[in-house]
């Protein structure tokens, strides 16, 4: 299987790789991304699927700041695809 590195696509992506490597070590996490099984891309919850971690509530939930200003981003494009 071909290396693929993480992808980080949000706020909960970056929170759950810094606290893999945090928790792991960059060693440990950089070999987690080669064993992903399957068609599964090498997303942060993937690689910590593969390690056994349980991911802490706090970087599951997303602050309402960070939450605000992703919809607003949102309302954005959609406005300017409206006309």
């Amino acid at each position: 299987m071909e290396y693929e590195p993480m992808i980080i696509d949000n706020e909960r992506d970056r929170r759950t790789a810094a606290w893999l490597i945090e928790t792991y070590g960059e060693e440990a996490v950089a070999e987690a991304e080669t064993r992903i099984a399957g068609a599964r891309k090498a997303y942060p919850s993937n690689i910590a699927k593969v390690l056994g971690a349980t991911l802490p509530e706090a970087i599951k939930r997303t602050e309402n700041a960070a939450a605000r200003q992703k919809l607003a981003e949102l309302r954005r494009m959609l406005e300017g695809k409206g006309g």
